[in-house]
């Protein structure tokens, strides 16, 4: 009986001093957000959750990769170009992909990921096409 006694306790004690916690980060006006809610919010906004508009080669605000890969990420097309599938399985596919053209890329991996978006590199060092912006305003958490 006892152990109950100090578990519903303790259990009371821990759900209190989260509640306390939650309130004292609400009241200052900060907000947890997880890497993946800011990562979506880059991906269909180009706005990060802070508010932050993430800067492009292309001068484009508010703008995120939705806008030409889709809200999914399975493709697009934006001023008569097709923008490529950029699911996390299409891109790391151990078989990697075969262009139309015929060049070939192995799959990504984290490094590559970011080369893609920050400097237009694909995951086999070559340059992906002009009409994909580079995400020159991206922080390392953001990426």
């Amino acid at each position: 009986m006892e152990r109950w006694r100090n578990l519903v306790v303790g259990s009371g004690f821990l759900t209190s001093l989260i509640l306390a916690a939650g309130s004292a980060l609400e009241a200052s006006g900060l907000t947890f957000v997880s890497h993946l809610d800011n990562g979506r919010r880059i991906y269909m906004s180009g706005v990060t959750a802070q508010g932050q508009v993430i800067q492009n080669s292309h001068g484009m605000e508010g703008v995120g990769c939705a806008m030409c890969h889709g809200p999914s990420g399975t493709g697009g097309s934006m001023h008569g170009i097709a923008a490529p599938n950029i699911t996390f399985a299409f891109l790391t596919d151990p078989r990697g992909y075969e262009h139309p053209t015929g060049r070939k890329r192995p799959a990504y991996h984290e490094e590559s990921i970011k080369a893609a978006i920050v400097a237009g590199m694909d995951s086999g060092g070559n340059r992906l096409h002009p009409e994909m912006p580079r995400w020159t305003g991206l922080t390392a958490k953001d990426v």
